[in-house]
Formats: C-alpha cells, structure tokens, sequence
C-alpha cells in the first residue's frame, strides 16, 4: 500500500520553508574542463553552511540558446537560480541577453554603472573600451547588484517565478557578491532558514568506514548531520548544527573522544595549529628533507607566513637511478649534523629515504632526539609519498609540543622502529 505523504517521518518531507536551489555555470572553459568549477564547489558548501542546500548544477556552454534554454528550466523547477559567468565585455558573454529572453523583456543601460566602470579605467590610467558599455546592459526591471573588485556588475530578477541571481565569473568576484549581498538577501526572503555552524574534525590513520564505524552508531541529535570529506591523507569529520545546546556539546565531545587517537586538529588545519604551537613557544623549524622533492616545505609555506614562523628548509635532490644505501644514508646524516641551522630555540626534523625503501623521520629539540622508521603498506606515487611522509612528520611535531603520544597509528604504513633519545 503506498504511503501518503503524512505517513512519512518529518526528516523525509521537504520543508516547504527551505527554497530548492539551482545553480547554472555557463562558459564553454567550464563545460570542457580547461578549468575546474571551482565556484560552483564552494557554493554548495556555502549555502549548506547557512541553511540552504543546492539540489541542481547544471553548466552550459557560451550559447544564447543553450543558456537561455536551461536557465528556463531550471527556473520552472526552483524557487532560486543563482548563474554564474558570462557577463564579460566580449561577444561571447551572453547571460544578460539570455536572463532578458526568458525574463521576456529587453535590455536597458545603467548609467550608474557605467560611470563606476569609467572610474575603475581611470583609476587603472587607461581609457575604457567601448566594448565593457555592454556590461551594464541589463533586463529591464531587474535589480544591480554591486561589484567594487571587477567591472561586471551582478543583477537580480524574476523569472518562470523564481528569484534570479547573476554573478560574474571570477571567483573572488563571485564569492564576495554572494557572502555580501545574495545571501543576506536569500535569508531575508527565507527567514524561517537556521543557518549551520560547522565543526570539524581532522583525522589521520583512519578510512572513513573506519571513522563510520566508530561514531555513526552514537546517539546522534535529530537536528545534527554529518559529513566526511577525504583529502590524502586527511579525512575531515564535519558535524552541521544550528544551535550550541547541551545536546549538541555532549555529541561532540562523544565524537571527539572515540577518535581521539587519530585527531590531528579541530578547526584549524594540522599546518596551523602545529606552527601556532611554535609560534606560542617561540621556535622555530629547521628541516633537512631527502624524501618529499621540497614537498614539505611548500606544503608549510602558506601556514609559515601567517603564524610567522621562521622554517628554514634543506632539499637534498635524489641523484638519477641512484638508489639509498647504508653510506648515502650516514653522508646525509653528516651534511645535517654539520648544516649551519640557527639551532638554539628551534626543533629540527630530519626525513631520510631508507636503504630497505622506508623513510626515517627524526625530530629533534634541546632535550630529545625522536625517530621512527616507515613502510608503506601500498605503492604510492612521488606526490602521494610525499604527501603522506610530510604529514606524518608535521603530526609526530604535532605530538611533541602538545606533550601527546609522539608515534600514532596510521592505516596506510608500518612503523618498523621508533626511539626517543634524551640529551
């Protein structure tokens, strides 16, 4: 006997509060995929982060049918349509025409935006093309929507019934006009929409039917949702909430603790939190780096400038077929013992590719000397090593400042042996 739609639990209805939204990406760059959507990614991210949830993407290429065709659509199936790209200068940009065609009105100039596009020419010491008039043509009606990085204004109109937002392509363009003005006026328009806060939770060593296996059977709050992102080597555990309650903090700190051996951080990238560690100490970081192909270093740099942490990095290039052995190995050790490191107040991490095919990571302070050895259990690429070995070697640095077990446990190597010599 089939159910009607009463029968079904709350959580299996749609809430007629919460719009169904679609996204439209438009440019033939996009559709054959000489660059990645990465807008489109971070929009469904957004969204959800403040109570809406994306239910279509669809892209197009630079044609006004195409456009035109699929933003109707879409607008006959969704309360929302937010499109983006296509409002360039050039004869390709067609968005504004095709909002016009469905919106079944005609293009009008803003002279307002014109002006503004003036003053951005004059400011760069150039005269302004003819050509960028174009792109403050509008749909008669519709509402501008402000752009102070870029001369591509956005616009807002109806069209099928749906609210339609237009947005340029460029991504910080894009998401500046959505964070300032397309959600603030989403959530006015929907107000009975509760934003989430997310928490998130940094894994290392664990798979995510690992993860799911220790904490889907808790007794989750019915307002709390889960998901789980993977990006090697980490797997982050994103918990979705509205409201801080007591509930909602106790199911936290459950998650919390039954991972807790593979927690590498909370809110805060393994990058961060290791180097503002160093940061609170005073420290600095020398690495000696004979595995990773500089890796390591790249991979801290960002993190580096913003704590303002001092790294300084040696590479040691592999020669070509030139495998490790016993004596390579204890040149290399030398060439770090000997390197001219300002070594007061700083820790020093050495990582050495190994005779047997593993990777030996030492860290090093004033009082100790740590050192463990590694397999990897599968084959990886020189990236993927690479990945892994620099992650590893940040989250045995991890360990120590925060005085924690120094040699965890990671699904995908094998430590062979481990010491920790006092000085």
């Amino acid at each position: 006997m089939m159910k009607t739609l009463e029968e079904y639990p709350l959580s299996q209805q749609s809430d007629a509060s919460v719009p169904r939204i679609a996204m439209l990406s438009t440019g033939e760059e996009v559709l054959f995929g000489d660059i990645v959507d990465t807008n489109a990614s971070w929009l469904s991210s957004y969204l959800f982060e403040h109570g809406f949830q994306m239910t279509t993407r669809t892209t197009v290429g630079d044609s006004l049918q195409a456009i035109s065709h699929s933003l109707s659509a879409l607008a006959l199936e969704h309360d929302i349509v937010i499109v983006n790209g296509g409002l360039g200068p050039t004869s390709d940009d067609m968005t504004a025409e095709a909002a016009a065609h469905c919106a079944g009105v005609g293009l009008e100039l803003h002279d307002e935006w014109v002006e503004r596009i003036k003053q951005m020419f004059a400011q760069w010491q150039r005269p302004m093309p003819e050509s960028n008039i174009k792109q403050a043509m509008l749909p008669k009606g519709s509402t501008l929507l402000d752009n102070p990085r870029g001369t591509a204004c956005g616009f807002r109109c109806e069209i099928n019934g749906a609210l339609c937002y237009f947005t340029p392509g460029v991504p910080h363009e894009f998401k500046s006009m959505v964070n300032q003005q397309i959600v603030p006026d989403m959530l006015a328009r929907f107000n009975g929409v509760e934003q989430k806060q997310i928490h998130r939770i940094y894994t290392f060593g664990l798979s995510e039917s690992g993860i799911a296996n220790q904490i889907e059977l808790l007794d989750r709050p019915a307002k709390v949702t889960m998901g789980y992102r993977s990006a090697l080597p980490f797997i982050e555990v994103k918990v979705f909430y509205s409201e801080l309650d007591p509930q909602v903090e106790q199911f936290l700190h459950r998650v919390e603790h039954d991972l807790q051996a593979n927690i590498v951080s909370i809110n805060m990238d393994i990058r961060d939190k290791t180097l503002a560690l160093l940061k609170q100490r005073q420290c600095h970081l020398n690495i000696f780096d004979h595995s990773t192909h500089g890796y390591l270093h790249q991979w801290l740099a960002k993190a580096a400038t913003a704590q303002q942490v001092v790294v300084n990095s040696v590479n040691v290039a592999h020669r070509a077929s030139e495998a490790p052995n016993q004596d390579s190995q204890q040149m290399l050790e030398q060439r770090y013992s000997q390197y001219s490191f300002e070594r007061v107040g700083g820790h020093g991490l050495l990582i050495l590719d190994m005779p047997s095919g593993g990777v030996q990571i030492t860290l090093e302070d004033q009082c100790n000397i740590l050192s463990q050895t590694i397999d990897f259990k599968r084959d990886y690429s020189q990236k993927a090593r690479s990945v892994v070995i620099s992650a590893i070697a940040i989250d045995m640095l991890r360990r120590h400042l925060e005085s924690k077990e120094r040699f965890a446990n990671y699904g995908n190597v094998t430590r062979v042996a481990s010491s920790i010599k006092k000085l």
